[in-house]
C-alpha cells in the first residue's frame, strides 16, 4: 500500500524547465569535449606495455609515490591508500583530486594540449576513457600480464575498478507490500504520476538500449517523462528525498541507497531486469611520472583486498571481484552496458536520449 503521501511535493516544487536546461547542457559539453581531435597523438601508435607484477614493484619501490583524478573524496581515498600503503609501504605519498564528470574531461584534454604532466591515473565513465584513448592520451597495458583478472579488463587501455547501478528506491515507511515496484514498468503505473523522483541521467537509458532494442528504450524514458517526477542534478538529492519521505518512490543509483540504510533511513530498492550500469574504469596516463606505482594501485583495487577497501569506502564495488558486496548483489544478475567495441553506439544512443530530454524539458 501507499502511505500517507499528502502533496509534499507541491510544497517543494523545483524549476523543472531551468534545471532540464542545465542539466542537459552539461551532458552535450561533456560530449563535445570529449570527441577526438587531429592534434594529439593516435592512440594506434602505441605498443602495449607487458609488465610482471614483480617488475611493477621494482618500479614502484624507485617512485615512491603516485597521484590520480578520481571521483571520491579525499576523505574516502585516505582510507584506501592508508590500506595500499599498508600492504605496499613504499610507496609513501600520493595526492589525489576530486574531479568528476566533464571536468575531468576538461583537465585531462587541457593539460595535454598545454603539455602538462599532472596525474598518473585517471578514472572516468567508459565513454570519457575511450576518448581518451583515441586522442592517444592513455598508455596500452597488458593488464592480464600485470594479474588482473580478464572480467576486470574492460580493454587495452583500462581495467574495471567500480560501477554505478541503478535500482528503484522506495521509502519503506510509505511503500509497502503489493505497492513495491519490481520491474521498469512498475514505475509507469498512473498511480505513480507525480509522486515519484530521479537523477537527471540520460546514461541508465541509452544502457538499456544495450540489452532492449532503441525503440523499447526511447519509449521507455518517453513514457517516464509523463509521469512528471521530480528531477535532481543530484543522485544524493534524489536519496534524501527518498528517505525523508518527499517521493515515496525514485530511480537512483544503488550505492546512494546503500549510504542511506546504513544510516538508519527507511529506503529499499528494487533490482529491475536488466540492471543498467556504469562502468568506472581506470587508465594510465601517457606521460604519467610513476607509471609502476600507478599500475600497481591499479592492479591492488581489483584483488579481492583492494576492491573490498574500496567499496567499503565509498559504498560502491567491483562486480566481477569475489568477496565484495557488489558481486553478492548483482554478480550473477542480468546487468546492461555497452562493452568496448559498442561504445559508438552508446554514444548515438546518449545523445538521442539527450535529445529527447531536451525535447520534453
Amino acid at each position: 500500500m501507499i502511505v500517507g503521501y499528502d502533496n509534499l511535493r507541491k510544497n517543494q516544487m523545483m524549476t523543472i524547465a531551468s534545471s532540464f536546461r542545465n542539466l542537459v547542457r552539461l551532458s552535450v559539453a561533456t560530449l563535445i569535449l570529449a570527441a577526438p581531435t587531429q592534434s594529439l597523438l593516435s592512440a594506434s601508435t602505441q605498443s602495449l606495455a607487458a609488465d610482471s607484477l614483480a617488475k611493477v614493484i621494482a618500479g614502484a619501490k624507485e617512485e615512491g609515490r603516485v597521484s590520480l583524478y578520481e571521483g571520491q573524496q579525499p576523505q574516502a581515498w585516505a582510507k584506501i591508500m592508508a590500506a595500499f600503503q599498508k600492504r605496499y609501504p613504499f610507496v609513501t605519498s600520493y595526492d589525489q583530486e576530486r574531479l568528476v564528470a566533464g571536468a575531468t574531461v576538461t583537465r585531462v584534454i587541457t593539460e595535454a594540449r598545454a603539455g602538462i604532466s599532472t596525474a598518473d591515473i585517471v578514472a572516468s565513465g567508459t565513454v570519457q576513457m575511450d576518448d581518451f584513448a583515441a586522442r592517444g592520451l592513455l598508455q596500452p597495458v597488458d593488464w592480464k600480464a600485470l594479474g588482473i583478472p580478464e572480467k576486470s579488463v574492460f580493454d587495452r587501455y583500462t581495467a574495471v575498478g567500480s560501477m554505478f547501478a541503478y535500482v528503484i528506491g522506495y521509502n519503506t515507511d510509505l511503500v509497502t507490500g503489493a505497492d513495491i515496484p519490481k520491474g521498469w514498468e512498475d514505475v509507469l503505473d498512473p498511480k505513480w504520476k507525480g509522486q515519484g523522483s530521479w537523477w537527471f541521467n540520460s546514461q541508465p537509458w541509452a544502457t538499456l538500449a544495450a540489452v532492449w532494442d532503441e525503440g523499447r528504450a526511447v519509449s521507455f524514458l518517453d513514457n517516464l517523462l509523463d509521469q512528471d517526477w521530480r528531477l535532481s542534478r543530484s543522485a544524493a538529492t534524489v536519496s534524501a528525498w527518498l528517505s525523508s519521505g518527499e517521493t515515496p518512490i525514485g530511480i537512483v543509483v544503488l550505492h546512494r541507497m546503500q549510504a542511506a540504510q546504513s544510516k538508519g533511513a527507511p529506503v529499499g530498492w528494487t533490482f529491475a531486469d536488466p540492471v543498467p550500469v556504469q562502468l568506472i574504469t581506470y587508465g594510465l596516463l601517457k606521460d604519467a611520472k610513476n607509471p609502476n606505482a600507478a599500475k600497481l594501485l591499479i592492479h591492488w583495487l581489483t584483488t579481492p583486498e583492494g576492491a573490498k577497501v574500496y567499496e567499503d569506502a565509498v559504498y560502491r564495488g567491483n562486480p566481477y571481484v569475489e568477496g565484495t558486496e557488489m558481486n553478492r548483489l548483482i554478480g550473477s544478475r542480468n546487468i546492461a552496458y555497452h562493452e568496448g567495441e559498442r561504445l559508438a553506439e552508446f554514444k548515438s544512443m546518449t545523445e538521442k536520449m539527450i535529445k529527447l530530454l531536451e525535447k520534453n524539458r
